[in-house]
């Protein structure tokens, strides 16, 4: 099989889609790859049509499958007329796992962002691709002069709130910033429900010192097996794209596989050495200028949207197949 002419599509209509930024993204590692001329990205709503008269080797649906008006078969009979290969991407496992099965009669191939959801799917061909960054829009100068010390930015789970009130009095004691939505801004005076665009989040990392990486633990649809995420999230990539030294807190040691501990990044497991790091890093004995070059330095080599192109086409054409 060859590829070279690729359509991006949503795996759920624009209307109820709220994560259209990231498949620009993807189209633009697919572009960088195989060319602006070679790669085509429309909503889901226009996939079949355009299938039908563009002709791609390869249909990507990237996004999210959960909502009731994501419909694929006019897509499925599109891609069997012109030939082409159909491959969901997904990128809200294991939250949303349940509804999968939706594509799995559908899908020729499926790529799933969490490792260990991608080892539950009832399909012959499932392979775990994490999310990225994006160097057009994500990538910032690395700069030492920092105006926040500690930053976090992501709505206020019950786990998050539960954290960062374990971290509360640590936190205080420096120029902490928290955004998002739903946090008890009454209890936690650094924390705002204000939300940030994707440029502003950008910034607001580039300009932070330090920024905690909490995952969430809040589930749509993951009765069935009730899967434990294990993949880092696409902010990790951003983030450490943005220039600034992560500090994350360890549920999975997937970690391990993106980011050299101590080196690309911080890994804490509780409150205490929370507070042990943060000394560490404050009076010296642990510099992270050094950690944050390293990080954005990896991410522009191994974690890019282009990065994972590759790696899908890889997949999907193996050497010597």
């Amino acid at each position: 099989m060859s590829i070279s002419h690729v359509l991006i599509t949503g795996a759920s209509p624009d209307q109820t889609n709220r994560n259209t930024v990231l498949r620009n993204y993807v189209a633009e590692g697919f572009q960088q790859l195989l060319g602006m001329d070679n790669v085509v990205h429309c909503p889901l709503e226009q996939a079949a049509r355009i299938t039908e008269e563009n002709r791609p080797d390869l249909v990507v649906c990237f996004g999210s499958c959960m909502p009731d008006d994501a419909d694929y078969f006019a897509l499925r009979y599109a891609c069997d007329k012109s030939a082409a290969v159909l491959a969901f991407w997904l990128h809200d496992d294991p939250y949303e796992f349940d509804y999968n099965t939706k594509v799995c009669t559908i899908a020729d191939y499926i790529f799933s962002n969490d490792k260990w959801s991608s080892l539950h799917y009832d399909h012959e061909r499932v392979f775990h691709l994490p999310l990225a960054a994006s160097k057009t829009a994500h990538w910032r100068p690395l700069t030492d002069v920092n105006d926040i010390d500690v930053f976090f930015c992501g709505v206020a789970f019950p786990n998050r709130v539960r954290l960062v009130s374990d971290l509360k009095l640590v936190l205080a004691k420096f120029k902490t910033t928290i955004r998002g939505d739903q946090w008890p801004e009454n209890t936690l005076s650094f924390a705002k429900n204000v939300r940030l665009s994707n440029d502003e989040l950008g910034d607001f990392y580039a300009r932070s010192k330090l920024t905690l990486n909490i995952g969430r633990d809040f589930h749509y649809a993951n009765d069935r097996y009730k899967l434990v995420p294990s993949t880092p999230g696409p902010r990790t990539f951003e983030a450490a794209m943005a220039g600034t030294t992560q500090l994350y807190f360890v549920e999975s040691l997937e970690i391990e596989d993106y980011y050299r501990p101590n080196k690309e990044i911080i890994l804490f497991n509780s409150a205490t050495e929370f507070e042990e790091i943060m000394a560490e890093i404050f009076d010296g004995r642990l510099n992270t200028s050094d950690i944050q070059e390293a990080a954005q330095v990896r991410t522009l080599n191994d974690h890019t949207y282009l990065a994972r192109a590759k790696q899908m086409l890889k997949i999907l054409m193996p050497p010597g197949a």
